[in-house]
């Protein structure tokens, strides 16, 4: 059986060029190839990149959850002519793109050493979100005698995330079994209990000195 310390290994013929021809077949291929251990019928560059690219798709998905859920929050805070019945949908929405991310997690523990990264990036794409919207929001309710003003959401909305990651996805894998329901930004918390009477707790901001908390999970 070929080793992969074999030093003469060549790639099966057949494999060239069908990664770009048909994949589908190509797949068949790799898997029967791994399932008898012939090093040799292996495309080690393009199986390589698969894989890699699976680990991405994951940590893409948890950050288009998690840009969404920032989106809406931005929205909660800042669309001020936002009705009860639009406040709620966000509300819930947020709960869904946040039991997407506790999914994603679940799955995928070795994901959490990149928190930080991943946080980062769907800050920027939510804020992105978030400021297409309320233009948009903008537009369309701006009365007719502001037809050439509006609000210039882009410098409006903090250039550094103002939300902490837990406050966000308000899961912590080790004791959740579902994202908290009671877990939000305070500044949103605070416009959720004045317009809709919920009673959600104004927490603090997360302090990495002050020993374990709800705001101290793991980064």
């Amino acid at each position: 059986m070929p080793t992969l310390a074999a030093s003469n290994l060549k790639q099966d013929p057949k494999m060239n060029g069908l990664y770009d021809r048909d994949f589908y077949s190509w797949t068949m291929r790799q898997a029967e190839a791994l399932k008898q251990r012939d090093l040799n019928a292996i495309d080690w560059d393009n199986l390589i990149e698969e894989i890699e690219d699976m680990g991405a798709s994951y940590r893409k998905e948890w950050k288009n959850h998690c840009a969404q859920a920032i989106a809406h929050l931005l929205k909660i805070e800042y669309w001020d002519h936002a009705t009860e019945g639009v406040l709620q949908h966000w509300e819930a929405e947020v709960m869904d793109f946040r039991q997407g991310m506790a999914e994603v997690i679940a799955e995928n523990p070795g994901m959490k050493g990149q928190y930080d990264e991943m946080f980062a990036a769907a800050w920027k794409r939510g804020r992105s979100l978030a400021v297409k919207n309320l233009q948009k929001y903008d537009l369309k309710h701006r009365p007719p005698s502001a037809e050439n003003t509006f609000r210039n959401w882009s410098g409006r909305l903090p250039q550094e995330c103002p939300y902490q990651r837990e406050h966000v996805a308000a899961f912590d894998p080790k004791t959740d079994q579902a994202p908290r329901e009671d877990v939000w930004p305070p500044s949103v918390a605070s416009i959720l209990n004045a317009r809709l009477g919920t009673n959600y707790p104004v927490l603090p901001e997360y302090e990495p000195t002050a020993g374990p908390s709800r705001g101290g999970w793991e980064r």
